[in-house]
């Protein structure tokens, strides 16, 4: 049985972006890295904290007494090993340059994995919390999740900080413009984005697609031109795909069902909880998918894959086979490139001409679920005073989105006067404003990105977004039944030898969530959820007509008419 509160699911995969090649074990042990720039974890940093003088330039601030806890990255100790031209020595710089601007604030190391749901959880309610953590660790890396944990006083309210420090000035146009994920639906601000986040997709090995008569994989493929394309790759002990165990909760979205699927998962208002779940009327399509996968797995024998497979991070068992040629695509997140280029001891253009990323193949009927663009963000322990929430949102700015990351930035380029780098140090593009050029660094980074990877993020980034329905309803406190079920329905599904009735399945499953969500009270509004709701499936609906017209034609009309309409008309 897998159990997705110890293995990674679709909900969990976001913790692996934030953890660089060196930054892995650091959370795990709460511990300073030591390793040098190309193992370093992501910063996209930097911004003065201070109030400007009439020049322009910063002003130290009056002498305080603050010491703000830290579990390690972003917001690290001095690295011990800074040789010059690396991360580490750019990162002591920067830091040390903020704690001249802002005496008397300490930085304190403490044991702590902020990776740990249920750790942190108890942290935050005895006080025992670092001063910053990542918001999608509490949240389930989803807009309702988080909006439900800042509902539940789990991130500090620091709007105030927030607007003091003019941080949305300090961002990319476009991550201040993507804002469910840290901040209200009524404005107030509860995070700060530090990472820019596509669309999982996949890496694939250029030289093996060349082999099939391919130069790239095209940009709207589906799951089976993904099925005939990995067996045309599959060649001796060489698998066409590397794959974990979520492989059907990659597939079986795309046709609209999932634990919160838009044809499997609906509203019904002023009956308790607000969601149930549909998994008979388009049960079908899940056998077909599921059929997909298995072909895939038991006859073309196209898949390098297992049920303890987990991992799609650039550290995992997949990754390993595609950096060995053992298998030709691998899954993956697009921030993933540089770790890779470090994994395999390649610069970022023999990385960039070794392999591209694309994204996730659609539905049968042209539908993804997949966010071409958005952000992640990190939250600040509720505990913390107007004065160190003032602090604690000012040494984040300098480090991570303005003049602490020139600063190290321009360190990493004067090793050796090349911008990529800087991008192999530091995972590109960045939430910061420096995404297109740096100052100091006369490169353009598209450039010194690579021309494949750069023109693919331009494509995927490109995407209209689908609406979110977290973006559109108040936050649900109560967040009913869990997603164990579903998973294990999943596991069962895509590697089972033993016979399986999979409409009986599907029932059943339905079954036990429908049962479990009776006894969840909802926290929202009736008419406040209906008027979100309305709105929501308004917007999904022009979305789908744009992009996805078979689709909406065929699949969600029906769906729409069958279990929305009767409720809100």
């Amino acid at each position: 049985m897998i159990n997705p509160t110890t293995k990674l699911n679709r909900r969990q995969f976001m913790r692996l972006m934030a953890l660089g090649a060196g930054s892995m074990a650091m959370a795990a042990c709460g511990t300073s890295a030591t390793t040098e720039a190309p193992a370093a974890p992501t910063v996209a940093s930097g911004g003065a904290s201070v109030s400007p003088t009439a020049a322009g330039g910063p002003t130290q601030a009056p002498p305080v007494d603050i010491t703000l806890k830290t579990a390690g990255w972003p917001i690290d100790m001095p690295f011990k090993d800074a040789a010059p031209g690396t991360f580490n020595a750019g990162y002591n710089k920067a830091l040390q340059a903020w704690e001249d601007l802002n005496p008397g604030v300490k930085l304190e190391l403490i044991e702590f994995n902020v990776w740990d749901a249920a750790g942190l959880r108890t942290a935050i309610a005895g006080g025992t919390a670092p001063f910053h953590y990542p918001i999608g660790v509490l949240g389930s890396w989803n807009v309702p999740g988080i909006q439900a944990s800042y509902a539940e006083g789990l991130f500090a309210d620091i709007t105030e900080a927030f607007n003091k420090h003019d941080i949305i000035s300090a961002l990319d146009p476009k991550v201040a413009a993507s804002s469910s994920r840290w901040k209200t639906q009524n404005g107030t601000v509860f995070g700060i984005p530090y990472e820019v986040v596509s669309s999982e997709g996949f890496f694939y090995n250029r030289a093996h697609l060349a082999e099939i008569g391919m130069d790239t994989i095209p940009f709207n493929w589906s799951w089976q031109d993904m099925r005939e394309i990995a067996l045309k790759l599959t060649k001796g002990d060489r698998k066409g795909l590397a794959m974990a165990a979520y492989a059907l909760d990659w597939i079986l979205p795309s046709y609209g069902i999932d634990f919160d699927g838009l044809l499997s998962h609906y509203p019904i208002p002023g009956k308790g909880f607000n969601w149930r779940w549909d998994f008979t009327s388009y049960v079908d399509d899940i056998t077909e998918g599921v059929n997909l996968w298995r072909g895939m797995y038991l006859e073309d024998k196209s898949v390098y894959t297992d049920p303890n497979f987990w991992d799609f991070s650039q550290n995992g068992q997949l990754a390993a086979a595609f950096y060995d040629g053992k298998a030709s695509m691998t899954p993956g997140i697009h921030l993933f490139f540089s770790d890779m280029a470090n994994k395999m001891n390649k610069t970022i253009p023999e990385a960039d001409k070794f392999m591209s990323f694309t994204r996730q193949p659609l539905g049968p009927k042209g539908y993804t679920y997949q966010l071409p663009f958005a952000v992640s963000a990190w939250a600040f322990n509720p505990d913390l005073s107007a004065e160190e929430l003032d602090k604690a949102v000012s040494v984040f700015k300098y480090l991570l989105l303005s003049d602490g990351f020139v600063k190290i930035t321009n360190e990493i380029y004067s090793a050796k006067n090349d911008a990529s780098e800087v991008i192999r140090a530091i995972r590109w593009p960045y939430a910061n404003k420096y995404s297109e050029s740096i100052p100091g660094i006369p490169t353009s980074l598209n450039e010194a990105a690579g021309q494949n990877y750069a023109n693919s993020l331009k494509q995927i980034f490109g995407l209209p977004k689908p609406p979110e329905v977290g973006e559109f309803v108040p936050a649900e406190v109560n967040r009913g039944p869990g997603d164990t079920p579903w998973y294990d329905k999943l596991s069962r599904w895509a590697y089972s030898k033993d016979p399986f009735d999979l409409k009986a399945d599907a029932a059943e499953l339905e079954g036990i969530l429908n049962q479990q969500a009776k006894t969840f009270p909802s926290s929202v509004e009736e008419n406040a959820f209906a008027e979100g709701i309305n709105k929501y499936y308004a917007d999904v609906t022009t979305y789908l007509q744009a992009n996805a017209p078979k689709f909406y034609e065929e699949r969600f009309k029906p769906f729409y008419d069958l279990r929305i309409k009767p409720n809100f008309g």
